[in-house]
């Protein structure tokens, strides 16, 4: 039923869920208003059940309906409810005094692309015993109301009574075409006693300072929203009503949704009005509860009490909403008024309204060995993972020069050139030539949603990936890992320079092993030899014995696992000697200084193959785990210095 007031009484009936479509309004309009939905869709049941009851339209509920089959797979030791429908499953009871372990997605519910995000929290009872010893740990140890700054909010282990503790709180957000849609729901552990519950969703990324005790982190924001629930009559009737965090003084205009202003000056929560915003229910009769562990006053229940289940949605394009969330922070009021003393809290549990896009990128050129002062663009392509819009917005492009690359890509990096606009999706850097430096150069892209976009989709980074880097005027790293035995080269090829490397020994290995030349495959990365039992010289670079890095590699193992000539290379240590023979029969000795590995595509290439003024020898294999599509996951490289 649609209610006019601000804050209607609904007093429940006792057979059957009482439904309150209530009217809510927002602040100062930014866009027009997009056409209406329900409030929200039928995505998820809003019918004070529990379980899915299969009505028609409606896609999930929190829990399986209980049905003799299908009979998901959940763990041993974990609450199963059969059925399907639900979107959390298998939850746990905890050991001993401690709290229970909340339920997973259930596969269909993981599986759906227009679930954005979910949380289920397991706040600890006053009665339970977590690692921070007896009590709640999640409860406000300094005077706070609603709309007080959250930054440095105290927090710590304390006892509420049964009426004002939260136990199981959960929340989902659901794409639609226009704006996201919240649902949120929560179980009390008794009616006895009037009890008040807010659901607040921030934009800020709340946190806590760590430890059993401590402080809250994060800020209020233009657009924040808190649902107030007020179990009033002995706990018998509910009211709710809606608040929205503003920046000014009532009735004057509000900036951007998104816009960060901390209390201290007019920003405040106003409660707001607009039709069809907002749905709320609680269980007119006991209801069977999910899969999880669910509670009440006298101890673990399988039923939910009546007037004991809550649950409501918000319908986002009602709201005109153009930010996003990114925190869930349920808690609970010692009395009726909006600014009477908190209690209880659960979480901060992230929890995100805005789609994430799947972002592709690639430069131009990538590779390795390429020409110092190469022209090099990015390209940027953004996809809307539901499937339901061409994301909307800009990209800006950022190239990390070696100095600023890291074992994650790029993190920094200098702008380059003007910020594009996305077209169906995509948008293409402006061209750089400051790549004169030798090293590895990675990209960094950054979606920021505009237009029809706001509201739907996050801002994003894509910085990682071999399609993002590429290596100027120094060769990749060879993959020598399970190797393939191929034909030698005839006899008739070009004699080595007197200098160069033809036989290496380690004999704290056992290693004597002949060396041959290799050069760059087409890749621009080092090529390996082609032999397992030899090691290759890259012939490209420096030769052993003279300022600079001197590179060799040498497979790991063969095909059929076979050990090949570095099989024993991770067992060299610091200190361990290597001897290098030339053509012309001279010895040189190398020291080893360093045995590291790498997750493949993270190796140092400047500082394996890179210039040096002092003479050094690199050896190089594959390690870690292998993957018969991907190969080895590591590369393990010995660091020599010449003795002598």
């Amino acid at each position: 039923m649609n209610c006019g007031t601000l804050r209607p009484t609904v007093r429940l009936p006792r057979r059957s869920a009482a439904v309150i479509a209530i009217a809510v309004g927002a602040g100062a309009a930014l866009l027009p208003l997009l056409p209406s939905l329900a409030a929200p869709s039928s995505w998820l049941a809003i019918d004070g059940n529990i379980r899915f009851t299969s009505p028609s339209g409606v896609t999930f509920d929190w829990a399986n309906s209980g049905a003799a089959s299908p009979v998901p797979g959940c763990p041993a030791g974990t609450v199963n409810v059969t059925g399907a429908g639900g979107l959390f499953n298998c939850g746990s009871p905890g050991v001993a005094s401690a709290p229970p372990n909340p339920p997973s997605l259930t596969p269909a519910a993981a599986a759906d692309p227009t679930r954005i995000s979910s949380a289920f929290i397991v706040d600890p009872l006053s009665s339970d015993t977590t690692s921070c010893g007896a009590g709640d740990p999640t409860t406000f140890r300094s005077s706070v109301k609603n709309g007080d700054p959250i930054n440095g909010i105290a927090y710590g282990p304390g006892n509420v009574p049964n009426k004002d503790d939260l136990s199981d709180v959960y929340a989902v957000s659901h794409a639609t075409a226009n704006r996201p849609e919240l649902f949120f729901g929560a179980e009390r552990l008794t009616d006895n006693g009037d009890s008040h519950i807010d659901f607040e969703f921030l934009q800020s990324i709340v946190g806590l300072s760590g430890g059993c005790s401590g402080s809250f982190t994060g800020h209020r924001t233009q657009g924040d929203l808190l649902v107030a629930v007020d179990f009033t009559g002995g706990g018998a009737a509910a009211t709710n009503a809606l608040y929205q965090w503003h920046c000014n003084a009532e009735p004057g205009q509000q900036p951007a949704d998104g816009t960060v202003c901390d209390p201290g000056g007019t920003a405040h929560y106003q409660q707001i009005a607009v039709p069809g915003s907002l749905a709320f229910t609680v269980n007119a009769s006991a209801v069977p509860c999910g899969g999880w562990v669910c509670r009440n006053a006298t101890g673990v229940t399988a039923q939910i009490a009546t007037n004991d289940f809550l649950e409501g949605g918000i319908d986002l394009t009602v709201l005109n909403f153009t930010s996003c969330f990114h925190t869930f922070l349920p808690h609970t009021r010692t009395a009726q008024s909006f600014t009477a003393a908190l209690t209880d809290f659960a979480g901060p549990a992230p929890l995100t309204t805005c789609r994430t896009p799947n972002l592709s990128t690639g430069s131009t050129p990538s590779g390795f060995n390429l020409s110092p002062g190469v022209a090099a663009s990015d390209r940027l392509t953004a996809r809307d993972p539901a499937g339901m819009a061409t994301p909307q917005g800009t990209a800006a492009f950022f190239l990390c020069s070696p100095g600023l690359v890291s074992s994650g890509g790029c993190s920094g990096g200098n702008a380059v050139g003007a910020v594009k606009t996305l077209v169906s999706g995509t948008a293409t850097s402006d061209t750089t030539t400051a790549t004169t430096a030798l090293g590895t150069y990675c990209w960094r892209a950054v979606y920021t949603p505009t237009g029809a976009s706001l509201g739907l989709f996050d801002t994003a980074t894509e910085s990682v990936g071999a399609n993002e880097c590429f290596t100027v005027g120094i060769p990749g790293a060879p993959n020598a890992g399970r190797g393939v035995e191929q034909p030698m080269p005839p006899p008739a090829f070009v004699n080595p320079a007197d200098n160069e490397p033809v036989r290496i020994q380690i004999r704290r290995i056992g290693l004597d092993i002949a060396v041959e030349t290799v050069g760059l495959d087409s890749h621009g990365q080092m090529a390996v030899p082609a032999s397992l039992g030899d090691a290759g010289w890259f012939g490209g670079g420096t030769i052993p014995g003279s300022k600079g890095n001197a590179v060799m590699t040498g497979h790991l193992d063969g095909s059929s696992s076979q050990p090949a000539a570095f099989w024993l290379l991770g067992d060299l240590r610091a200190g361990d000697q290597i001897i290098v023979t030339t053509a012309d029969g001279s010895d040189l000795r190398f020291l080893v200084t360093a045995v590291d590995r790498y997750p493949v595509g993270a190796l140092p290439l400047l500082k394996v193959f890179g210039p040096s003024s002092q003479p050094h020898l690199n050896l190089i294999t594959c390690a870690g785990r292998f993957n018969p599509a991907a190969g080895y996951s590591q590369r393990l490289v010995a660091y020599t210095t010449l003795l002598g």
